[in-house]
């Protein structure tokens, strides 16, 4: 039986808490990583290193999001990643349904349960920025930094509790940014196959000693 430990986002987490199996050691990084991809390698990396000898694989709960996944291996494990841009596929399910979305609605701007209880979400990004520039320019920010965006949606992921909570706080948010607020429903499907060891074509077994590339990422 190969022992496997998997190491991924917090606003994957509940997702993956559902349909983990009981000997599958989980680790999650702060959602924070995002936005800096040389930090989240150097993290991942170094959480990949720190892995005892009696894990035979590691599994990442994160996707290319924005080249952090790049070049990171291990000498004698095996990690496998699934082959999707972001946590915005693998709560999608699907590359496929991701690439439809975002060629058919470019400016949208997408939220989950994960990213709410992490505070990747609008509302909170308003609240720092107020806190930093005062209200006046933190408006002024968020005007320019969402004025691309048409939509918001919530991916509402099987097994969420009280969906209601997070899709009225959607709501609050599309309100404020004055933003049409829609509801997708969500898959945890990749992120089912990637914990049960179900590795088809929609991930990426990397042997040890090898590199993660974006090549062979998609």
């Amino acid at each position: 039986m190969i022992i496997k430990k998997i190491i991924a986002c917090s606003t994957v987490k509940s997702e993956i808490q559902a349909f983990a199996p009981a000997n599958l050691e989980m680790e999650f990084l702060e959602y924070g990583l995002h936005r800096h991809p040389h930090k989240l390698q150097k993290t991942l990396q170094e959480k990949i290193d720190e892995t005892p000898d009696k894990w035979d694989c590691i599994l990442l709960g994160y996707g290319l999001c924005s080249h952090g996944t790049l070049g990171l291996k291990s000498k004698e494990k095996k990690l496998v990643i699934p082959r999707a841009h972001d946590c915005i596929a693998l709560l999608l399910g699907s590359r496929e349904l991701y690439y439809e979305e975002f060629s058919s609605e470019p400016g949208t701007i997408y939220l989950s349960r994960g990213w709410i209880e992490h505070g990747g979400d609008p509302l909170t990004q308003f609240e720092d920025y107020t806190e930093r520039v005062g209200e006046e320019n933190a408006r002024w920010v968020m005007e320019v930094e969402y004025k691309n965006y048409k939509r918001l949606v919530y991916i509402k992921t099987p097994g969420t509790e009280n969906p209601e909570k997070y899709i009225e706080y959607s709501r609050r948010a599309a309100e404020f940014l004055g933003l049409e607020m829609q509801i997708m429903e969500g898959s945890a499907e990749l992120l089912k196959k990637l914990v049960t060891g179900k590795w088809d074509k929609d991930f990426l077994v990397v042997e040890p000693g090898r590199m993660v590339v974006r090549e062979q990422l998609f």
